[in-house]
């Protein structure tokens, strides 16, 4: 019987090997068993596609779990996700504990398959959320347990329903004490969009975590574990290409670990180089298709174009040289630096130097119409 392969290049999937997050895991479980008081009660996981920031929401709630706690996970778009946890809650409170006797709040009446609450109608989706929550919290405290709620893709939300939710959640988790904690997952642009709006105070307030590339040591871990623990091993060189191939990006390192073990005749034997280089071919082909050409289409042209101007050199670009091939000068470059790194498609690679933070983009881009029809001055 053959081996069922170990990796998850799926996105949101968690993978078989959690590499490189140990410290922040231990930050966030440390604040569950301190409560609300802790700065890490609330957080925010912050990334580029595919670094694993939906992976480290799985992980947060696999944590309160474990405690005994309760979970409700949505995700910020499409909108309306502050009505659809207000049913959660109300469910977990019907399951749970008695709602408060509020005037505003009818009642919960069995109805078909399921449960159908209903509010009264003169109560809006804010107040009916913080009414519930605030007695769901308060049945939880009294038996020495919590409720974490978490929420992906926190940049696509709605901003006035961010604010309610954050409203809610401050007023109940930080005013109240009670135990209701929160993990969010947002792409980088959150950073200027949503975390610099004066009226989301209460998410400027989160704890933040940069959701980075993985260091070598975790790559190789990430890789060579899962192997490992279904009997197999990986040929050390085979371990090297494979490790300098994904860049440290965390689906980039599924991909490569999938394919490399799809490609090997006898994986619980042996990961050879030649089933990894096989690996890497795919994985490269699917990156661009699942990850860069999305990226590219929320580009603007002139972060397209620089990116173009980037990809004609063979290495690290010098931001001057960019500059003189987008006929600009280098201060309006380096605002246009300053975005793609924040997209995560640009590292900084060394002093006046940028390099491309997944090093198969290059390639990538060289195949592009876009790229192909580029004209620069040193054409």
């Amino acid at each position: 019987m053959v081996e069922r392969n170990p990796f998850s290049p799926t996105f949101g999937a968690s993978p078989p090997v959690l590499a490189g997050r140990d410290e922040i895991l231990e930050d966030v479980d440390d604040a569950l068993e301190t409560g609300p008081t802790h700065p890490d009660y609330t957080t925010l996981f912050i990334g580029v596609r595919g670094a694993g920031k939906t992976v480290m929401l799985n992980a947060v709630e696999d944590l309160a779990r474990q405690r005994g706690w309760l979970a409700i996970s949505d995700n910020a778009s499409p909108t309306g996700f502050v009505g659809r946890l207000t049913t959660s809650v109300a469910h977990l409170l019907e399951e749970h504990g008695t709602p408060e006797k509020d005037p505003r709040f009818k009642g919960v009446t069995a109805a078909g398959f399921g449960v159908e609450f209903e509010l009264d109608p003169s109560t809006d989706t804010a107040q009916s959320f913080r009414a519930l929550l605030t007695e769901l919290g308060r049945v939880l405290d009294q038996r020495g347990t919590g409720l974490i709620i978490t929420l992906d893709e926190f940049q696509s939300g709605d901003l006035d329903e961010i604010r309610q939710f954050g409203a809610v959640l401050q007023h109940v988790t930080r005013r109240e004490q009670l135990p209701v904690a929160f993990a969010g997952a947002a792409l980088a642009q959150i950073e200027e969009t949503l975390l610099s709006d004066d009226v989301a105070t209460f998410l400027q307030r989160c704890s933040r975590y940069d959701i980075d590339r993985l260091d070598p040591q975790a790559t190789e871990f990430a890789i060579a574990g899962p192997i490992q623990q279904r009997g197999g091993t990986i040929d050390e060189q085979a371990l090297t290409t494979a490790v300098e191939a994904t860049s440290g990006y965390a689906f980039m390192v599924q991909l490569v670990g999938f394919y490399s073990w799809k490609a090997a005749p006898d994986p619980t034997a042996v990961v050879t180089a030649d089933d990894v280089a096989v690996g890497i071919a795919e994985a490269e082909r699917r990156i661009g298709r699942l990850v860069l050409a999305p990226t590219w289409r929320s580009l603007s042209d002139v972060d397209r174009r620089f990116l173009i101007a980037m990809a004609r050199d063979d290495g690290p670009s010098r931001i001057t040289t960019v500059a003189e091939r987008l006929e600009v000068d280098n201060g309006y470059a380096g605002v246009y630096r300053h975005r793609l790194i924040k997209a995560g498609m640009i590292i900084a690679a060394g002093k006046g130097r940028i390099d491309f933070a997944q090093h198969s983009t290059r390639q990538w881009l060289r195949n592009e119409a876009a790229y192909l029809a580029a004209n620069f001055p040193d054409d």
